[in-house]
């Protein structure tokens, strides 16, 4: 898959805005029921706690991911909720080889540097299209 074709897939989703987001995601794809703690799941996929809390929040929010409240343990347990179909679908095929998988997180951090430079800088509507297309550029190499 060209890297314009995964950049235009990331954008469609518009959920994946970090590679430990896309790392859970997988995590949760081989282990759609898992009963684990932060720490745990954290050493699992490799991100640090408040990465880790960020992309959790981010899936649960977009209703990828459920996850137990359970005040009196620390383990909780977590569901993946979205079928495999559509776009997750696509993004566990691509993500299923090596090269696939660089590419995305490729993508996700060259989307995610251009949107952090375009909402810091304060540029308008069509000067952050224009950067977009010049990163799409970029990770179509």
């Amino acid at each position: 898959m060209t890297g314009r074709r995964v950049e235009h897939l990331l954008g469609s989703i518009g959920v994946l805005r970090h590679p430990c987001d896309l790392d859970l995601l997988l995590f949760f794809h081989r282990h759609p029921r898992a009963i684990l703690t932060s720490e745990r799941l954290a050493a699992y996929v490799g991100y640090d706690l408040n990465q880790l809390a960020r992309s959790l929040d981010l899936l649960t929010n977009a209703g990828l991911v459920e996850r137990s409240q359970n005040p009196t343990h620390d383990a909780r347990l977590y569901v993946l909720t979205t079928p495999e179909t559509g776009w997750l679908r696509s993004v566990l095929d691509i993500a299923s080889t090596r090269e696939g998988r660089e590419k995305l997180i490729r993508t996700i951090k060259t989307v995610g540097a251009q949107e952090a430079t375009d909402q810091g800088a304060g540029h308008d509507d069509k000067s952050a299209r224009v950067r977009q297309q010049h990163a799409k550029r970029i990770a179509a190499r």
